[in-house]
């Protein structure tokens, strides 16, 4: 007996936000402006709150040239002045502890970006707070 010829033909139709030909670059915008609220909110002002008067701030002029801001897509940077004035303070190496200087100085830094970090990267709630709120707002 001969096999029948059967042709069967589906067709799919996506229509919706996630059809969008914008979306990656909505998506990308939306984790910039996340990042750029999470390097600031969680990140500069934590660093900031390390500063104070017998901890690292005499004049305060480095805990006011703390701040953030975006490097390129995707990449978010806390720094003691660069993003802003073009260039890190000059001292905020050695209050940080990475200077040549605090090897052959007692006086090891602080490590306030250091503890920034770290504390960030380990802080899945404040990233799924900026990053995915920001995100989400995208597919409303």
């Amino acid at each position: 007996m001969a096999e029948p010829n059967i042709n069967v033909t589906i067709e799919t139709q996506i229509t919706g936000k996630i059809a969008d030909p914008t979306l990656v670059a909505q998506v990308e915008s939306a984790i910039n402006d996340g990042l750029i609220e999470l390097a600031q909110i969680e990140g500069a002002n934590k660093v900031k709150d390390q500063l104070y008067p017998g901890h690292g701030r005499v004049t305060g002029n480095l805990r006011n040239h703390i701040g953030s801001g975006l490097r390129s897509t995707l990449v978010a940077q806390v720094d003691a002045g660069a993003m802003r004035y073009g260039s890190n303070l000059v001292y905020a190496a050695w209050v940080e502890g990475v200077s040549t200087r605090n090897k052959s100085s007692r006086f090891k830094g602080y490590g306030m970006f250091r503890k920034m970090r770290e504390r960030l990267a380990s802080n899945k709630k404040a990233w799924e707070e900026y990053i995915g709120r920001a995100i989400m707002k995208v597919f409303e």
